[in-house]
């Protein structure tokens, strides 16, 4: 039977990244962004459960799950960014705040989710390679002196009740 490694011995022990979808050039690398992820947010695992944290936010990559370098610095910040919102929101609601730090923390949390937000839609932007497009076109309308004109291009009718 062999012995599970503690987080810890996990953190610092040479790692299989394609196991995991992390993408890193070297080992080197893949343990400084480890170590980014490990300490993302405050460490509050419960004691008969040391690493807890860390684990979660392994498993966090492995829900995003990044394809290449680029979406793996993604997707540790939106992680940072997650685990911050999770700690205003927490301390959002310790009982002996007044109203305004209360507000100070929610708003933080808001900001932070917001940058989580806009993270996972950068990796989504970089995996499938949206751009916005924008169409011009030139149009000569002539309308009689009462008359009453509308211009429109392919108008859809969507997909809404009603």
């Amino acid at each position: 039977m062999t012995k599970k490694a503690t987080p810890e011995q996990a953190i610092t022990a040479p790692w299989d990244s394609s196991a995991h979808n992390w993408s890193a050039p070297n080992q080197y690398c893949l343990s400084v962004l480890r170590h980014q992820l490990k300490h993302a947010a405050p460490d509050h695992s419960p004691e008969a459960r040391p690493g807890l944290m860390t684990e979660a936010g392994e498993g966090m990559m492995r829900m995003l799950a990044p394809r290449d370098g680029t979406e793996t610095l993604l997707c540790i910040q939106a992680i940072q960014a997650h685990n911050a919102a999770s700690e205003c929101l927490q301390r959002a609601w310790n009982n002996n705040l007044s109203p305004e730090a209360r507000d100070a923390y929610l708003n933080r949390a808001a900001k932070f989710q917001r940058v989580f937000r806009e993270h996972v839609e950068a990796v989504d932007k970089h995996r499938h390679g949206r751009k916005q497009q924008i169409t011009v076109t030139h149009q000569t309308v002539n309308v009689e002196n009462g008359g009453q004109a509308v211009v429109a291009g392919t108008l859809d009718k969507g997909g809404g009740q009603g």
